[in-house]
């Protein structure tokens, strides 16, 4: 649930592009505003072909590109969006795409390598959180493994999907704190922790809310995908858009999350 510097670059870029792809008419510019359609309805298969279509019309264009890269995040297709956002970087882009290009290959890195990691006990996870930030000690790792699972089973949530969930937030850091103001482990904004009656700056009770904030959006979803994007860009966002918002950084959000997830057995 934060949104730093990062994501508003990359949230201020898709604006722009999504902007200029339905400025024009005919040729390139129609395959593009198709396809920014499609993407926004979530039909991923019709938006990808209509993107590839504007490429091949374009070759030296570098949008088209990017928003195949968008729809491969969306798809939980790593390695393809990596592909696609060099291959805007090959083409000519302007500062704006440059910049969105750039951005994502960041973001999209620090997943390269995923955890892989069985976890059944609280001791396996005390020693996976200790992996994730290796500057807690091995009691607070121990801490955090055995009240993570205890968060989880209040809720009656998979543990695995907590752990994956607080990975990506802050990496075990209970200090954190991002420029939006959204607080500590499960990284919750004032108003979410206030409304699940947490002290978000309390280890224990922010778990205790970023466990129970996850199964109210299950609930409501019925699919993890969107419990965790509505988790990231909150419910009102994707009951708008009527499934995973258009939205860079909840796109890759959900991306993060899951790859995490996956690898933990």
């Amino acid at each position: 649930m934060r949104r730093g510097r990062r994501a508003s670059l990359i949230c201020g870029t898709a604006v722009a592009l999504a902007a200029a792809a339905a400025s024009g008419a005919g040729g390139p510019a129609a395959w593009m505003t198709e396809g920014a359609a499609s993407l926004r309805s979530g039909a991923l298969g019709q938006a990808e072909q209509a993107f590839r279509k504007a490429a091949a019309l374009a070759p030296e264009s570098a949008r088209p590109v990017l928003w195949l890269g968008v729809v491969a995040v969306a798809r939980g297709d790593r390695g393809s969006a990596v592909s696609w956002f060099n291959e805007a970087l090959r083409r000519h882009p302007d500062l704006a795409e440059q910049g969105c290009a750039a951005v994502w290959l960041d973001m999209l890195g620090i997943e390269v390598n995923r955890p892989q990691w069985r976890l059944q006990t609280p001791e396996d996870y005390a020693a996976f959180v200790r992996t994730a930030n290796s500057g807690l000690s091995s009691g607070q790792a121990r801490w955090v493994g055995y009240a993570l699972v205890s968060a989880a089973g209040r809720s009656h949530l998979d543990p695995r999907i907590l752990a994956a969930v607080v990975y990506i937030e802050s990496r075990f850091n209970h200090q954190s704190i991002s420029s939006a103001g959204a607080e500590g482990l499960g990284q919750l904004m004032p108003g979410t922790a206030g409304g699940l009656g947490v002290d978000p700056r309390d280890p224990l009770q922010n778990l205790v809310g970023a466990a129970a904030f996850l199964r109210q959006n299950l609930d409501e979803f019925g699919a993890l995908p969107l419990a965790l994007a509505a988790y990231n860009a909150g419910r009102a966002a994707v009951h708008r858009w009527g499934g995973i918002p258009p939205y860079a950084e909840t796109q890759w959000y959900v991306w993060a999350v899951l790859w995490v997830y996956g690898g933990l057995r």
